[in-house]
């Protein structure tokens, strides 16, 4: 298989899925909240950048970083 760029965006995309309800369970805050709040940080803006590699992180990895962020 073929790892192309739809597949890495895609990636990217269901861990930020993944990611806001993770910080949507653990702060209370609805999904939708949680995606807007994360799609905005820097963490986002990190997983986004594809030299980065951070999509080979997983979820868990991903959602701490954002914490230390916004702490």
């Amino acid at each position: 298989m073929e790892v192309t760029e739809e597949l890495i965006k895609n990636t990217m995309d269901l861990l930020a899925a993944m990611v806001a309800a993770d910080i949507a369970l653990t702060q209370g805050i609805s999904n939708t909240q949680a995606l807007a709040a994360f799609l905005s940080s820097r963490t986002a803006q990190i997983l986004y950048d594809e030299e980065t590699k951070l999509w080979w992180d997983g979820p868990a990895a991903i959602a701490d970083m954002y914490r230390n962020e916004i702490a």
